[in-house]
């Protein structure tokens, strides 16, 4: 009565100071919600920045692939007047011509080219446009010659073709070539070193002008990616407090609510006040919690494990053994039934005490000899069977190995007990043209060793269903 007077008056103090120590939960969750929101919006805001420095990136990535595709366009369509000018002059079909002056006329890659790309590069870069540029009008003024020559090599009126072309006059020592000379001259004028280094003197100008794009588009990338990776510090950072925030919150809520939560528990256990302890209660919980998880298993198993493994060997018994073979792909397994040889005599002679410790050893022997993964079966009194899974006739003599070595232990005990045997009788689920049931081909092949001096082992064949009917039925 005194330790519950002295218990109830300590629970009664704490419970006071408590109540004018403690901290509001609920301005707390204010605080801390408040908190939570503006940190919340911190990392909305973080994200929102990264996502335009990725718009950032991806926008001079595009820009970059919109200037080069603008920029290969000029090489393209000066590539293109070069092949059709040339084809031209070596063939003299007017069709290549026409290609030519509407790419010039009408298409217009380059000036297309030319106008996008102003304004939006910068003027260094633009200037070694404008170069290649140059560049290609100078060869076209090439090309134009010796365009005009083929025209006159191949007697076409000049009246028939493109202002340009008509407007371009032969030098004198030109005109007065014979057609075979002039063609031979236009031919050449297109294919010469000379006319070769105007384009390469393109072409190098507008690697030039890519080299420079790519360098400016970088710089871009790496400012962007710069950000970003500022952005995603920041981030990290923000996410660290929001769980940091998080984890205070859960523990402040703990302490805070433990109180009821401890009433609880003391009328559960005693129905008597006990002075109060911050985690006494929820250890205790626990531990009670725990101690009947843990006897409620072992009983569980203790149940499970009686239901299916007999008493005496700890062996699996009958009802699984049944169990197994329909549980079991047997078409992959090996059945083994085992009998021990004249156990009745063992009992008569020895007492069954004895024949209890017999069995004992001889499953001990049994399991020691087959693989883990395999099902050892004590189905009767003296009568046992092993499902040997994944085993096919190849283990046929490995089968024998084991079962003669296990007659040898048997038969050669190192300890009081008697001598015994084992016949055993093999039949695998592959096996052909069999009874249509593993069971019953084990059982004629165990039928044909005690009918032929037992202590042995065999191994079912078609031909011994020749004696199915006189079987007796196992059961």
């Amino acid at each position: 009565m005194q330790l519950d007077i002295f218990l109830g008056e300590n629970t009664m103090d704490v419970s006071l100071k408590q109540e004018k120590s403690g901290l509001p939960l609920g301005k707390l969750n204010y605080i801390m919600a408040a908190i939570m929101l503006v940190v919340s919006a911190l990392l909305i805001y973080a994200t929102y920045q990264a996502s335009n420095g990725y718009e950032r990136v991806n926008a001079a990535t595009e820009n970059y692939i919109t200037l080069e595709q603008s920029a290969s366009s000029i090489k393209d369509a000066t590539d293109y007047l070069t092949e059709q000018a040339r084809n031209f002059v070596m063939t003299g079909e007017k069709k290549y011509l026409q290609n030519y002056f509407l790419e010039v006329n009408v298409t217009r890659r380059r000036e297309s080219a030319m106008a996008m790309l102003r304004g939006t590069s910068s003027p260094e870069a633009y200037e070694k446009l404008e170069d290649a540029m140059k560049q290609s009008q100078a060869q076209m003024s090439l090309e134009y010659y010796a365009m005009r020559l083929t025209i006159s090599a191949y007697g076409y009126n000049p009246s028939d073709f493109p202002v340009e072309l008509q407007s371009t006059t032969l030098l004198s020592k030109d005109a007065k070539l014979s057609r075979a000379d002039k063609q031979t001259r236009a031919q050449q004028m297109v294919l010469d070193s000379a006319y070769l280094e105007k384009k390469a003197a393109i072409d190098e100008d507008l690697r030039a002008y890519l080299l420079g794009l790519e360098a400016e588009t970088r710089g871009q990338q790496d400012e962007a990616a710069d950000q970003m990776r500022t952005l995603l510090e920041t981030q990290r950072l923000l996410v660290f407090t929001l769980i940091l925030i998080f984890v205070v919150v859960i523990m402040m809520n703990s302490f805070l609510i433990i109180n009821p939560l401890m009433k609880g528990i003391l009328h559960i256990r005693t129905e008597q006040p006990i002075p109060i302890s911050g985690s006494y209660e929820f250890q205790y919980l626990a531990r009670t919690y725990n101690l009947m998880f843990v006897a409620n298993q072992k009983k569980t198993n203790a149940l499970a494990y009686e239901a299916s493994h007999d008493k005496l060997t700890g062996l699996y018994n009958r009802v699984e053994y049944d169990q197994l073979l329909k549980s079991t792909d047997m078409m992959t397994s090996a059945l083994l039934l085992i009998d021990v040889d004249k156990f009745k005599s063992v009992n008569d002679t020895y007492g069954h005490d004895m024949g209890d410790r017999v069995l004992k050893h001889i499953a001990t022997v049994l399991k020691e000899s087959f693989r883990s993964g395999d099902f050892i079966c004590r189905i009767g009194g003296d009568e046992f069977a092993t499902i040997m899974v994944n085993s096919g006739p190849q283990f046929t003599e490995l089968i024998r190995g084991k079962i003669n070595h296990i007659n040898e232990r048997l038969q050669n005990p190192q300890d009081d007990l008697p001598a015994v045997s084992l016949s055993v009788g093999v039949a695998f689920g592959s096996e052909q043209h069999g009874t249509g049931s593993i069971v019953k081909d084990a059982d004629l092949a165990l039928y044909q060793v005690k009918e032929h001096g037992r202590c042995d082992v065999k191994f079912f064949t078609p031909a011994l269903t020749a004696n199915l009917s006189s079987l007796p039925e196992r059961k």
